[in-house]
């Protein structure tokens, strides 16, 4: 007796783009009534998914504001249609990914800023870019580029230098 197992072949999932995902979201938020309700649910919507644990829920309502406000900018009399969605998700997204390289800067920033006074001295300094160096960097480098972005300040590199230099 001859048994064949039944190969299937993996399934492959297709990842969306982010203009399809808006494509689709547009389309749903045009059957609703009112251009208020449907900003509001937008809002509402994508603040939770960036912020599900915002413990004050300062950070989800100034996101909230700047989802209403891109919205209202990108529509017309009181239509959101798949133009004006996809423009206005675009510049939240755009947003998000600057707030998302703010936040992981920070992150760095205070992770080696030992003393807590808001500047990376030379010794902090030098302890982050062993850290995260280029290979091809040697000490002297470092040193330079400290020089550099601290721009003479005795305390050293402040957060503004740090963002600066780093983007």
């Amino acid at each position: 007796m001859d048994l064949k197992l039944n190969k299937q072949k993996p399934h492959k999932t297709k990842t969306m783009s982010n203009k399809e995902i808006y494509r689709i979201l547009a389309f749903e938020f045009q059957q609703q009534d009112s251009l208020g309700i449907k900003i509001d649910l937008i809002a509402e919507m994508v603040s939770s998914l960036f912020y599900p644990n915002d413990q004050n829920g300062e950070a989800k309502q100034n996101f909230k504001n700047l989802i209403t406000q891109s919205f209202k900018s990108h529509c017309y009399k009181d239509e959101i249609n798949e133009e004006s969605f996809c423009n206005a998700m675009n510049s939240v997204e755009k947003y998000i990914n600057e707030e998302t390289t703010d936040r992981f800067l920070q992150k760095i920033f205070k992770r080696h800023d030992s003393d807590k006074d808001g500047y990376l001295n030379q010794q902090e300094f030098i302890f982050l870019m062993k850290n995260y160096k280029d290979s091809h960097l040697t000490e002297a480098d470092m040193l330079a580029i400290y020089n550099r972005m601290s721009q003479g300040d005795p305390k050293g590199v402040s957060y503004e230098n740090f963002k600066k230099y780093s983007l």
